[in-house]
């Protein structure tokens, strides 16, 4: 079974209030009637200590002005000698003061029961004697309850029970009793107050109460009270709903205002207030934050649209850099491809270069014994010698650029293969980028990537470069060497007729020369190979560059854009929790 759940602001306030402010009431309503209460019988008790002591020195004084003007004596006064009455029940009693008190004492008790409260109002001796009850009733001799024949019944007995005993023989300024009436049941407040005659204590004044009648008086009161505060209660609840009404009708607006703001509606919020309370500052708070949010909402509508942009030229980047990525894969292929090219050309230059070796030793050898034979040419074959000598210098030097070529080869086709791989596994990885998160990530990956892959491609660069470098040097030591060997063959040439004893060996030897030059030759086209091998190494490591910094241009862009959104957020998120309640 739901638990019942109060959703009105106003009902709930309502409820709240009155359940504070109704057992506040009622609790006062309570101390206010027993206060009520407590003071009505004070006042009834005050009121009967009154009556008992005015009627006690009322009628003292009756009896002792009797006793001063010669009416009765002090003894007749204080007789105690009780004359029993013939056929009565209960029995009554006559004594020497009856007849007086008859004629006098009525005056002073009857106007006591003109007080609704009042029962009987008697004077009665030290012993409980009632010489004279109240006149008040009819006399019929018949005791008739509600206070009828009360009189006949009363007057001349002695009432020497406790109470009426306690009421004559008190001294005290008064004594309040309370008891029930033996005929009639009836609950009884009996204040007395002892009478002086010529200064003896003669009796008491008794003053008899109803404690019905004092009730009714009280639930009068308690009525009034209630009645009063049932008024107080209504006027409370409706002043109450009145307040709960104020409060929750802007509350309600507060409400519909956010709501609006909810949905997105960030327009100028309808809400004006110049109160000061709490409420107040709510409502001044909450207009704060719309205002912001919708400068906030401003901002964020551009920060997306340059997000998205971004994303956009990021993906067209991201594919545009896996096509640049195959390229550069393709072109690393060919890469390895030519550094292979490179390393038979290589070896093929050193082959050629130990064939040239072994033709200039040949040629070497020719020479000598052509320079035997051929004293008289000394001038002429000493130039042929030492062009050929400064040749064979030439050759040994491009003998060890050859090999220095076949090791940066071979580093550099190591290094090619590495690159090859690592460009096919990071292509693989990234190139299945779908989601913004994703691409997201795969420009992170490119831009974490760029340092190793440009690290790479700068010592490829470099080993190539220093390739061309050498095979430059080696370009140009075969023209000085071609050169060298064109002048020694135009100096055998010019020498012909002069060597013509030695014909044979200068046959040998130019066969050699000639042997030496297609060598060289074919040289120098290998070498033309390398540097443009080379060439196209170094212009896909400068595109793979390209592109790459491309990437990373575009994920600064993102980077700044996400990061200008999260501080729209941070801004949006600290202007919703500065409003204040």
């Amino acid at each position: 079974m739901k638990q019942f759940a109060v959703k009105s602001l106003k009902l709930k306030n309502s409820i709240i209030i009155i359940s504070v402010i109704l057992p506040m009431l009622i609790g006062f309503l309570a101390y206010d009637l027993y206060r009520q209460t407590n003071t009505l019988r004070n006042a009834l008790l005050e009121r009967g200590i009154i009556l008992a002591q005015t009627g006690a020195a009322a009628s003292g004084k009756i009896l002792s002005d009797a006793i001063a003007h010669g009416v009765m004596t002090q003894e007749q006064i204080f007789d105690t000698n009780y004359i029993p009455i013939a056929s009565t029940s209960p029995q009554k009693y006559h004594t020497l003061f009856d007849s007086f008190t008859d004629a006098n004492l009525s005056k002073v008790q009857d106007p006591y029961l003109n007080d609704k409260v009042v029962i009987y109002a008697v004077s009665q001796d030290i012993n409980g004697y009632v010489p004279t009850h109240n006149n008040v009733y009819p006399k019929s001799g018949v005791f008739e309850p509600g206070g009828i024949g009360d009189n006949p019944a009363r007057s001349k007995r002695i009432f020497n029970d406790a109470v009426g005993l306690a009421s004559s023989q008190n001294t005290e300024p008064y004594l309040l009793q309370v008891y029930k009436r033996g005929d009639t049941g009836e609950t009884m407040w009996d204040i007395s107050s002892p009478i002086y005659v010529d200064g003896r204590h003669w009796g008491g004044f008794r003053v008899g109460f109803s404690i019905e009648e004092t009730n009714r008086q009280i639930a009068v009161a308690r009525g009034q009270i209630m009645g009063g505060v049932a008024v107080l209660t209504i006027a409370l609840i409706i002043l109450i709903i009145y307040i709960s009404n104020r409060i929750t009708d802007t509350v309600k607006k507060l409400e519909i205002e956010a709501d609006r703001i909810a949905r997105g509606d960030f327009t100028a919020v309808d809400l004006e207030t110049s109160s000061k309370d709490e409420l107040g500052s709510l409502i001044r708070s909450f207009v704060n934050m719309a205002d912001k949010l919708r400068e906030l909402g401003e901002r964020t509508r551009r920060s997306v649209a340059n997000v998205a942009q971004y994303t956009n030229e990021l993906q067209v980047s991201v594919k545009k850099a896996a096509d640049t990525s195959n390229a550069a894969v393709v072109k690393m292929s060919q890469l390895s491809e030519t550094v292979s090219k490179m390393e038979a050309s290589s070896e093929a230059v050193i082959i050629a270069s130990e064939k040239t070796v072994v033709s200039l030793a040949r040629a070497e050898e020719t020479s000598e014994k052509f320079l035997k034979q051929m004293k008289s040419s000394s001038v002429a074959m000493l130039r042929t010698s030492e062009s050929v000598k400064e040749l064979e210098s030439h050759l040994e030097k491009i003998g060890d650029i050859i090999q220095f070529i076949a090791l940066i080869a071979d580093q550099a086709n190591l290094l090619a293969q590495k690159a090859v791989t690592e460009m096919k596994s990071f292509i693989a990885n990234n190139s299945k980028a779908k989601t913004q998160k994703e691409i997201t990530g795969a420009a992170e990956t490119i831009a974490k990537e760029e340092s190793n892959f440009t690290a790479l491609a700068a010592e490829i660069q470099k080993r190539s470069q220093d390739a061309a470098t050498a095979t430059k040097g080696i370009y140009s030591l075969f023209e000085k060497a071609l050169q060298h060997a064109r002048q020694a063959s135009i100096s055998l040439e010019e020498d012909q007729q002069i060597v013509s004893e030695g014909y044979s060996a200068a046959s040998e030897a130019s066969q050699s020369v000639k042997s030496l030059l297609s060598d060289l030759k074919d040289m120098i086209v290998m070498v033309k190979e390398i540097i443009s091998y080379s060439q196209q190494v170094t212009d896909g490591i400068n595109s793979v560059n390209k592109a790459t910094g491309e990437q990373t241009a575009l994920v600064e862009g993102f980077t700044s854009a996400a990061k200008t959104l999260d501080e729209v957020v941070n801004q949006m998120q600290e202007a919703i929790s500065n409003l204040k309640i």
